[in-house]
C-alpha cells in the first residue's frame, strides 16, 4: 500500500485535496502467476464493471439508503506486470481497522450483515429484473477461492490441522467437543470443496473474503463499540456463490464467540434482505427464509472445517505470516497456507462456540 496526498485547484479555482491509497500487486513472478495477478483483475472487475452496475441500478429505483460499503475507487491501472488500484483513504476519512485478534461484537456483526443484505439483494433483483446484464457482470469472474482450495498443499494444510485440532481437544480433556468436530469435519477439504463447488441459481455476486481486516469502521464521539458505518475493502475472491457463503465465513471467522445467536442474527439479515428486494423492486420470494437455512447448513459446516486454519492465522503475529513476495519459482500458493495451531487460549475460545453451535 501506497499513501499519498494530492493537492490542487479545480476548474473554478476552488482548492482541493485528496487523501489517496494505491493499492499494488506485488512483483514476484512466481505469485503472480499463482494468484496476484488475477486477484487484482477480478478486484478491477468488482469496481469497473459490478459496484457501476449496482449504482446505477439503485439510482434507478430512487433507494433511499443504497448499498456503497465500500471505498471510492478512482483508477483501475493495468500496466506491464503491475495492476493498482486507486481508492479514497478511509483512515483520512475516519474509518478504522477492528483489533484482528479480538471477534467483533454484536453492534460491529450486525452493521456488517445489514451490509451484506444489501449487496446480496441487488444480484437478487438485478437478476430477476434484466437476467441478461447480471449474466455479463458474473461471466468473467475467476474463482480464486476455489482454485486455492482446489491445490495439493492446500487440502494438506486443511486437513492436517483438523487432525492436529482434535488431538489437541482430547488432550485439553475435552472429548466430547473433539468427537463433536471429527463428525462436523468429516470429509476435511474434500466436502469444503464439494460445498463451495455448488453454484446455483440462487447464488450471488459476494465479497469473499470475510475476515476483520476487510472491514474499516466509523464511529462517533469516540465510541468503539458502536460503529456508525462500514467500508467492505478486499474484493479479489468476489464470485459467484450463495449468500450464505458470505454469511457463514463471516459469523465463523470474525464473530464465533456469538454462535449462540446465529439464528437469530440470519433472521434479521434475512429481513432486511427482503426489505431491500421489496426497495428494488422484486419480491422477497427470491430468496425465502428456508432457502437461506439450507444454503447455511452446508456452508457452516464447510467453514467449520477451514477454521482451524484461518484461526491459525488471524492469532499469528505478523512476523510469523507467509511473505508471498518470496515465492520461488516452482512452488506454489498453497505451500505457505500451514500455520500450527496457536498455543493462545483464544483459539478454543473462537472454536468451542462453533463447534457447540453446529448441529450434526
Amino acid at each position: 500500500m501506497i499513501f499519498v496526498t494530492v493537492e490542487g485547484v479545480t476548474k473554478e479555482g476552488i482548492p482541493k485535496k485528496l487523501d489517496l491509497v494505491l493499492k499494488t500487486s506485488k512483483d514476484n513472478e512466481t505469485f503472480r502467476e499463482n494468484l496476484g495477478k488475477w486477484a487484482f483483475e477480478n478486484e478491477m472487475q468488482v469496481y469497473e464493471d459490478v459496484f457501476t452496475a449496482f449504482e446505477s441500478f439503485q439510482n434507478q429505483k430512487k433507494v433511499i439508503t443504497p448499498f456503497a460499503a465500500y471505498p471510492k475507487c478512482y483508477k483501475c491501472l493495468k500496466l506491464n506486470k503491475k495492476e493498482i488500484l486507486v481508492f479514497d483513504n478511509l483512515r483520512a476519512l475516519g474509518y478504522e481497522l477492528h483489533e484482528k485478534k479480538l471477534c467483533l461484537n454484536l453492534n460491529h456483526t450486525r452493521i456488517v450483515l445489514q451490509e451484506y443484505a444489501k449487496l446480496h439483494a441487488l444480484s437478487f433483483a438485478l437478476k430477476d429484473q434484466n437476467r441478461k446484464q447480471f449474466d455479463i457482470l458474473t461471466g468473467s469472474s475467476t474463482d480464486l477461492m476455489l482454485d486455492f482450495l482446489k491445490r495439493p498443499n492446500t487440502t494438506k494444510n486443511i486437513n492436517e490441522l483438523i487432525q492436529s485440532t482434535l488431538t489437541s481437544l482430547r488432550e485439553r480433556g475435552q472429548t466430547h467437543l473433539s468427537e463433536k468436530f471429527a463428525r462436523i469435519s468429516q470429509g476435511g477439504a474434500s466436502k469444503m470443496i464439494e460445498v463451495f463447488q455448488t453454484v446455483d441459481d440462487q447464488a450471488v455476486i459476494t465479497h469473499g473474503d470475510c475476515w476483520n481486516n476487510n472491514f474499516m469502521f466509523q464511529y462517533k464521539n469516540n465510541d468503539r463499540t458502536a460503529p456508525t458505518a462500514v467500508k467492505i475493502l478486499d474484493w479479489q475472491t468476489s464470485v459467484l456463490r450463495s449468500p450464505a457463503c458470505d454469511l457463514a465465513m463471516f459469523l465463523a471467522m470474525t464473530s464465533s464467540q456469538s454462535a449462540h445467536l446465529f439464528d437469530q442474527l440470519l433472521k434479521e439479515y434475512h429481513e432486511q434482505l427482503s426489505e431491500f428486494l421489496v426497495q428494488l423492486g422484486s419480491s422477497p420470494d427470491l430468496f425465502t427464509f428456508e432457502d437461506l437455512l439450507k444454503h447455511w447448513k452446508n456452508f457452516i459446516i464447510a467453514l467449520s472445517i477451514f477454521a482451524p486454519l484461518e484461526f491459525a492465522f488471524i492469532l499469528a503475529e505478523k512476523e510469523d505470516l507467509p511473505d508471498f513476495g518470496e515465492m520461488k519459482e516452482g512452488s506454489d500458493v498453497g505451500d505457505f497456507m500451514y500455520m500450527p495451531i496457536p498455543a493462545d487460549e483464544a483459539f478454543y475460545e473462537r472454536l468451542i462456540p462453533l463447534i457447540e453451535y453446529i448441529d450434526v
